[in-house]
Order: C-alpha cells, then sequence, then structure tokens
C-alpha cells in the first residue's frame, strides 16, 4: 500500500516538472495564463502559476490567486529538488505548512487544475492583457485556513468536560430509579450501602478523569511553549533574511546607471514589496518579477498599484487653477485621471528620433481608457470615452490651429494676479497650452472663456501614441526660453506639488 502511494506521489511530482520544463524552456521562469476559478465560498477570481528555476537541481512553483479587484494572493508554494529524482522538499499552503502524509491530495489538487490549464493553453501564449475562457471544469481554490491550536485545544477540554458532566447526571438518574425500585425488594440499609459505595466509585473514577484532563492540558502548555519559542526563532531567522533580500534588491537599484530609469525604479519598488512579505515564499516571488530589461520595467510599473499616482494627488501651480481634464458628468476633483509623463521626467522620445529628451510638460490619460500594455511597455488606450479638456482659469483664446506634432492646439491666455506677480517679478502675462485634441474647438481666437469650462475632447491627434492631453503652463517674459507668435516665454511644472499619500505599512 505505501509503495503504491509513493508510486503516485512520484508520478504526480514528474507531471509538475514536465509541465514546469517544458514551459521554462531555455528560460528561468515562466508566468502561465490565467483561468477562472471560484474562491472559497462562492467568490470569483482567477487562477494562476508561476514557475521559477532557483538552480540546475531547484525549482520553485507557485500557485498564485487574483480576486475580480485585481488583488493577487498566494495560495500555494512548491519546492523541488532534484538528487537522483525530483522530490519534493517543501510545500505551504495559505502560509502553514504542509507534511508528507498529507502531500498526496494536494498533489492530487494540483494535477486536476494543471489539467485545466493544459486545456487553455495555446501556442501564441500570453500576456497581462490576456483571460482564457473557463474550460468547462469550475476550478475550484480553497482559501481557508485551520483554526488555530489553542482554540482547538481549548474546544477539545470542553468536549470533555461536557461529557463527564452528562455522565454523571446519566449516574445521578440511575442512582434514583434505582432506590426507588429496592424500597419494595430490600431494606432501606442495604439501598443506603449500594448508593454509598456507588457515589465512592463514581468519584474515584472522576478523580481519575480529572486528573487525567489536567495532565493533559499541562502536556499540551508545554508543547504550546515549545512551539511558541520555535516559531519566536523562526520569525527572527525570517526577519533576517527578509532584511539581507531588501538591501540586496536595494543596493542593485543603486547600482544601475541613469539610463535605465524604469529598471532603477522598479527595483526600489521591489525591495519595498519584499520588506512586507509574510513569507519565504512571497520574497521569492517578489525577486521573480526583477526585470532584466527596461521595457520589462516599464510594463511592471504601468501596472502596479503601488506605483499609480491618482491625477488628483497633484496641486496646481497657482492656487486659482484647476484641473485641465474632467470625466464628463463629474466635478473638476483630477479623480479617473493618472499622470503618464511629468515635467522634466527623462523619456526616450516616443516619436522615435532618438536618445532622451527632458519632457517641459505633463501628458493626462483616462485609466478607464486602458487597454492593455503591450510587449514593448507601451500603453495601449482604446474603448471608454477619453474624457473633456476644460479650461484651468479665465482667459482669452489667443491661438486656435492645427500642428502635424501636436495635433488640434488651444492656447488661453489668463490674468497675471498679485500672487503670480510675486513668484515671476519679470512676467507680462501666463498662458495655457492644451494638445492632441480629438478635434478642432469651436472657440476662436479672441473669445472669453471661465474656469472649467469646455474646450474640447482628449484625443490622439498629431503625433501621438495614443490619447491623452498635453498640457503645457507658459509664463511670458522677456528673455524667455522658448519663442512664440507674441514673445518670449518659459514653461513652468504645471502640477510641482503632491498631496501626501497614505502608504502601506511597512512592519510587520
Amino acid at each position: 500500500m505505501k509503495k503504491d502511494k509513493q508510486a503516485t506521489r512520484d508520478a504526480l511530482v514528474q507531471r509538475v516538472i514536465d509541465f514546469s520544463m517544458r514551459r521554462l524552456g531555455y528560460g528561468s521562469s515562466y508566468t502561465s495564463p490565467s483561468v477562472p476559478c471560484r474562491l472559497g465560498k462562492g467568490g470569483r477570481g482567477s487562477y494562476f502559476v508561476v514557475v521559477s528555476l532557483l538552480d540546475r537541481d531547484s525549482l520553485l512553483f507557485q500557485e498564485m490567486v487574483k480576486n475580480l479587484d485585481g488583488v493577487g494572493r498566494l495560495f500555494r508554494s512548491w519546492t523541488f529538488h532534484h538528487h537522483a529524482v525530483w522530490e519534493t522538499v517543501n510545500v505551504e499552503r495559505n502560509g502553514r505548512q504542509i507534511f508528507l502524509q498529507d502531500l498526496l491530495p494536494e498533489l492530487k489538487d494540483l494535477d486536476e487544475k494543471l489539467d485545466v490549464l493544459y486545456k487553455g493553453i495555446t501556442p501564441s501564449g500570453f500576456y497581462y492583457s490576456e483571460e482564457l475562457q473557463a474550460s468547462g471544469k469550475d476550478l475550484i481554490v480553497d482559501l481557508e485556513g485551520n483554526e488555530s491550536i489553542l482554540r482547538t485545544l481549548s474546544r477539545s477540554h470542553r468536549t470533555r468536560i461536557l461529557s463527564h458532566a452528562a455522565f454523571a447526571a446519566g449516574i445521578v438518574l440511575l442512582l434514583g430509579v434505582t432506590f426507588f425500585s429496592s424500597v419494595r425488594l430490600t431494606s432501606l440499609s442495604k439501598v443506603k450501602q449500594e448508593i454509598d459505595d456507588t457515589i465512592t466509585r463514581y468519584q474515584t473514577e472522576s478523580e481519575e478523569q480529572f486528573e487525567n484532563i489536567q495532565s493533559f492540558i499541562s502536556n499540551a502548555d508545554l508543547d504550546l511553549q515549545v512551539l511558541k519559542d520555535t516559531l519566536a526563532n523562526k520569525e527572527r531567522d525570517f526577519e533576517f533574511s527578509r532584511r539581507q533580500a531588501y538591501i540586496n534588491v536595494l543596493r542593485l537599484a543603486e547600482e544601475l546607471t541613469y539610463r535605465l530609469p524604469a529598471r532603477k525604479e522598479a527595483y526600489r519598488l521591489i525591495a519595498a514589496n519584499i520588506l512586507e512579505a509574510a513569507s519565504y515564499g512571497e520574497i521569492i516571488y517578489e525577486m521573480s518579477k526583477l526585470p532584466s530589461e527596461e521595457y520589462q520595467a516599464r510594463i511592471l510599473l504601468a501596472t502596479s498599484e503601488e506605483k499609480i499616482i491618482p491625477f488628483s494627488l497633484y496641486e496646481p501651480a497657482f492656487a486659482d487653477m484647476v484641473y485641465p481634464v474632467r470625466v464628463p458628468g463629474r466635478p473638476n476633483d483630477g479623480k479617473g485621471f493618472r499622470m503618464t509623463s511629468g515635467f522634466m521626467d527623462k523619456r526616450i522620445d516616443p516619436l522615435g528620433s532618438g536618445g532622451y529628451q527632458p519632457h517641459y510638460a505633463v501628458d493626462i490619460m483616462n485609466v478607464a481608457n486602458i487597454s492593455l500594455i503591450n510587449y514593448a511597455g507601451e500603453i495601449i488606450r482604446d474603448g471608454n470615452p477619453a474624457g473633456d479638456v476644460v479650461s484651468v482659469a479665465d482667459g482669452t483664446v489667443t491661438q486656435n490651429s492645427f500642428d502635424e506634432r501636436y495635433g488640434w492646439t488651444l492656447e488661453i491666455e489668463h490674468e497675471l494676479t498679485d500672487d503670480i506677480r510675486k513668484v515671476y517679478p519679470r512676467a507680462t502675462t501666463w498662458r495655457t497650452f492644451y494638445s492632441h485634441l480629438a478635434e478642432k474647438s469651436p472657440l476662436g481666437a479672441g473669445v472669453k472663456v471661465s474656469v472649467n469650462q469646455k474646450l474640447g475632447e482628449i484625443g490622439s491627434t498629431g503625433a501621438s501614441t495614443g490619447p491623452h492631453l498635453h498640457f503645457e503652463v507658459r509664463i511670458l517674459r522677456p528673455g524667455g526660453k522658448y519663442y512664440g507668435t507674441d514673445g518670449q516665454f518659459d514653461k513652468i511644472n504645471p502640477f510641482p506639488r503632491k498631496r501626501p499619500k497614505v502608504s502601506r505599512n511597512l512592519t510587520r
């Protein structure tokens, strides 16, 4: 019987290894497509696996789930090592260790899930934007954990005490019936003696049972203390390992050249995530996400929850300014948008001229307009309406034209207030510039506009990689860096400050 179980385990392990090696090919990591699944008690989500070849003889196999909000979680982690054959050296499920006697059901469960993945994988592969359809079988992922040891022991003790109480009640009832039945058959003295003997015997048995219970509790307390000490030691070891991994990734980020800004930022983000890891499996998962190419880093940053800063957190340069974009039918609060390129960000020219160019404006995009991130790390925008372009302050239209680079553009001149003069004493006026509008605005030169008035819709005219608003604030003054039809001007950061963002707690 044991040989049969061992053979079954070995066969199932080999199936996992075969799956992993075929998917890894010549690479060191692989992420499978996502398949729909049912989470626990009826919730819906998706299931996928991440395979990492740690070295020639070690393989990490992780089963991940995401709910419908995109929040991911490590469901089960497998570590395999190759001696003469591949063997399972560690398994964790929902953060708990799986022992050898419980391994076979876990392997069978994994094998069923791999069958679903086999049926869904196509030769073309997949990417972040792709979701596979269900393959006919409802895949179930059980995220429920076991009850704690303390609660189990408490419930066991309570059950034993209630059992003895019921036994005592039954004995008393039996004695009562015996007493009244014996009145007619024996003398009162004999009945009394029997009752005394029974009570004495019951008391003796109860005391023995109570002593057994006390002994069990004492032994359990000792076992719990040993377990607590062991966990404390493991926690200290884990804390040291986690801190070392964090320091190493942060050091790698600092060693990267300034010509790889996305990788440098992605490494810093992964280091922060490692500092929050709750298990060795999560640390290894974060390490497996370290990008080796700049485009991979841009994909990670563009799709990472931690790096998407809502446009509403940015404060305009001047007190009377509002946001230049707005979702139709909603207040002008910046919500629903994000800044894809900031002021003075060094970036590869998106128009293909080559090299890194500073960006003296801000590019703003409707988050709901994101369709996917392609293999080059570009954000593909499509589908939902891109949003309205609005005037940031009262003013007068000075220019409405088309440019091959900026597409349909609009320039508006605003009143020069005392607060702006204090910051820019040589300024003669200030203007805002809006470009890549979907079509020509109906507002011509000389038309008065009011704050938050719609100027047009966000578009992708001109040399554009997708629907977005290119927005500039221009300070006209003698000796400015740029030349316009009405004189020289400088470009300033339209949104120089961010409101504080509530960050995740980096302590355990």
